[in-house]
C-alpha cells in the first residue's frame, strides 16, 4: 500500500497554503472558503458584497486585483469562483447582459489568474482552481451568455495551463451540475409553470439529485492540494454523471 507521506500529502492538506477565494461572501465560495481553512489554508476571502471577513473585490476591475494580491505575502492558490447568471432566449438577452455575463465569469478569471502569475511563479508555483459549470462541457437552452462564458473558461484554462506549467503553476477547472440557488432566484416564478421538466434534468443523471456545495468544495480542495500535482489543464465534472448522458429507467428492466 503507497505511503502518501512519501509525496508530502498530510491531512491539514493546505497546511502553509495562502489561498485567494472570489465570490466567497455565500454559496458555494463560503464553503470552499471554511474548508480550505479547515484543511489548514490561509484564506483571502473577497467579494463584491459585504460580509463578515470578506475583502471587497470586483472580479472585473484590475486595479482591485492588483490592490489585493499586492497586499498578501504569498500566493499559493487562486479560486475563480465569482459568477453571475442570465437566463432568456437568444432574442431576449441584450447585448449588455451578454457582455456582463463574459465580463463577471471569463474576463475576471483571466484577470485574476494575471494577477497571480507572478507572485506564484517567484515561489516556485501554484494552483489556480477555476469553477466552470457542467454547461462549460455540454449545452442548454436558455442560458447563451452563461454557457458561452463557461465553454469559453475551458480554453482559458487549458491555454493557461500550457503556458504556466513549465513555471509550476497548474490551472483546472471544477465543472458542477448546481451550485447556490439565488443565482437563478429571479427566475423561480417563471420556471413554476415547468417545474417536472426541471425537476427531470437532475433525476436523469447516474447520480439522481442536485449536487451539494460541500462536494464541489471538496473537488477544488483536491484541485488546490498537493495530491494533484501532476494535474493541470482538466476539467472535472462534479455533476452526478450528467456529463455522461440521461438514465432511461426503463431499459434496466430489460433481459
Amino acid at each position: 500500500m503507497s505511503d502518501y507521506r512519501v509525496y508530502g500529502w498530510a491531512m491539514s492538506r493546505l497546511e502553509g497554503k495562502t489561498a485567494i477565494v472570489t465570490g466567497a461572501a455565500r454559496g458555494t465560495g463560503e464553503v470552499i472558503a471554511q474548508m480550505f481553512r479547515d484543511e489548514g489554508a490561509t484564506v483571502v476571502a473577497t467579494d463584491i458584497a459585504d460580509g463578515d471577513g470578506i475583502v471587497k473585490l470586483d472580479v472585473t476591475n484590475e486595479a482591485h486585483w492588483d490592490e489585493v494580491v499586492s497586499g498578501m505575502d504569498q500566493v499559493d492558490v487562486l479560486v475563480n469562483n465569482a459568477a453571475i447568471l442570465h437566463m432568456g432566449p437568444i432574442e431576449r438577452t441584450s447585448a449588455d447582459a451578454y457582455r456582463q455575463v463574459l465580463d463577471v465569469n471569463l474576463v475576471g478569471p483571466f484577470l485574476g489568474m494575471r494577477a497571480v502569475v507572478g507572485p506564484m511563479r517567484a515561489s516556485g508555483g501554484g494552483s489556480i482552481v477555476n469553477i466552470s459549470s457542467i454547461d462549460g462541457l455540454i449545452g442548454m437552452n436558455g442560458i447563451s451568455a452563461y454557457g458561452a462564458s463557461k465553454f469559453g473558461l475551458g480554453g482559458l484554462m487549458r491555454c493557461a495551463a500550457l503556458e504556466l506549467g513549465r513555471s509550476g503553476i497548474r490551472v483546472n477547472n471544477v465543472c458542477p451540475a448546481g451550485g447556490n440557488p439565488a443565482m437563478y432566484s429571479q427566475w423561480f416564478d417563471q420556471m413554476a409553470s415547468f417545474m417536472d421538466e426541471t425537476a427531470a434534468y437532475s433525476a436523469n443523471r447516474g447520480i439522481p439529485g442536485e449536487v451539494p456545495l460541500e462536494c464541489i468544495a471538496a473537488a477544488a480542495l483536491f484541485l488546490a492540494s498537493d495530491e494533484s500535482s501532476h494535474i493541470t489543464g482538466a476539467d472535472l465534472p462534479v455533476d452526478g454523471g450528467a456529463a455522461a448522458g440521461v438514465v432511461i429507467e426503463g431499459l434496466n428492466s430489460l433481459e
